[in-house]
């Protein structure tokens, strides 16, 4: 049963972080989500043939429109956030097997990516990916808690996504130029999602986020040559720690605090 449910969640997450591309460009841009979805960005043609196939799609992206030959400007992303989708899909299935909880795992885990993606390209954390998220979220919590009575993970869930919400939100009212709202909004999702699992979830993947985002923009600096003040989009950062800790959460909280929390 959990390789059949690994297989699924793995070929999901591949089709679905493929069409995690239309989200990312369009609520990148400000664009609405009407159809066709795969079009091209300049005489609005709609895909054809195997630009319609997911995955696949890379291919005639690589040729630009058929129509007005125009390019299109992300051209591997829909592959790569393919690849993605189905690698943390994949590892949250094997964390979970067939717990109902999967299903807000999975919902969690393709929103970060979309977010990483729309962060990286733009920076921006679009409120559009933030509320539905969250609406998602809370009953796919709700009626996890409720079919095996795991009403205290929801407590700890909604205490964590609360806690981590205040904390960026003084981080944000102390350096808002290095703190934006978008990432305030960003670590109560995160901080709900992990919570759940447990507070040393919860710390696990604020404490990888802002160590990963540390050692990336010391590279950077030293790379560039800036200082600093030299500024990287923190989103995929805060992302990353979340996935790692769904994910390897229970090890490092133990190597941490000397117990499963």
């Amino acid at each position: 049963m959990n390789a059949l449910v690994t297989g699924v969640s793995a070929a999901g997450g591949l089709v679905f972080g493929d069409g995690i591309e239309i989200i990312v460009h369009r609520l990148g841009e400000r664009r609405p989500l009407d159809r066709p979805w795969w079009r091209c960005e300049v005489c609005e043609a709609p895909a054809t043939g195997v630009g319609q196939v997911p995955v696949l799609r890379v291919v005639a992206r690589r040729r630009g429109c058929p129509s007005c030959a125009a390019p299109f400007k992300q051209t591997y992303r829909p592959a790569v956030l393919a690849a993605l989708g189905a690698l943390v899909l994949g590892a949250f299935a094997v964390r979970f097997g067939a717990d109902v909880v999967l299903a807000a795992y999975a919902v969690f885990g393709l929103s970060m990516l979309a977010i990483s993606a729309v962060d990286l390209e733009r920076w921006i954390i679009p409120n559009h990916i933030i509320y539905p998220t969250l609406a998602l979220l809370i009953p796919l919590f709700v009626i996890a808690s409720a079919v095996d009575d795991r009403w205290g993970a929801l407590g700890r869930a909604a205490a964590s996504g609360a806690a981590a919400f205040a904390g960026f939100y003084l981080l944000h009212v102390a350096v808002p130029k290095g703190m934006g709202f978008g990432d305030v909004r960003l670590s109560g999702v995160i901080g709900l999602a992990t919570g759940w699992l447990g507070y040393g979830h919860a710390f696990v993947a604020f404490f990888a986020g802002f160590v990963l985002g540390s050692l990336v923009g010391l590279v950077v600096i030293v790379v560039t040559g800036g200082d600093r003040k030299s500024r990287i989009p923190f989103g995929p950062f805060l992302a990353a720690g979340a996935i790692f800790s769904v994910i390897w959460g229970n090890p490092v909280a133990h190597a941490l605090f000397h117990r499963t929390v």
